[in-house]
Formats: structure tokens, sequence, C-alpha cells
């Protein structure tokens, strides 16, 4: 299967492809993924000073 996922590493859909398929069967539902970490956004914060800061 090919996953059309930019920017996001192997891993991470891996471990939620898992997680849903987990859940497959049980009777439970995956409603909602939450953020653990606010590492992305401050990522995306610096990347936006550092392409300020070029041009």
């Amino acid at each position: 299967m090919k996953i059309n996922a930019p920017g996001i590493r192997p891993e991470i859909v891996a471990a939620i492809t898992a997680s849903v398929c987990a859940m497959m069967g049980t009777g439970n539902i995956a409603v909602k993924i939450t953020r653990t970490s606010e590492v992305w956004k401050f990522a995306g914060r610096q990347a936006l000073a550092a392409a300020r800061r070029q041009g």
C-alpha cells in the first residue's frame, strides 16, 4: 500500500496504523488522535523564522 503523507516519517504512519488495527474487532473505535508534544509546532515556527531572516 502506498501512503501519501509528505513530511511524516514512516514510523509514525506505522504506529498509527498499528493502533487502528489493534482497535478493530474489539468494538472500540479510535475517534481522536491527540498530540503529546508541541515539537511540530516549534519546528514550524523555527522554519518560518529562518525563512524570514533569509529573505
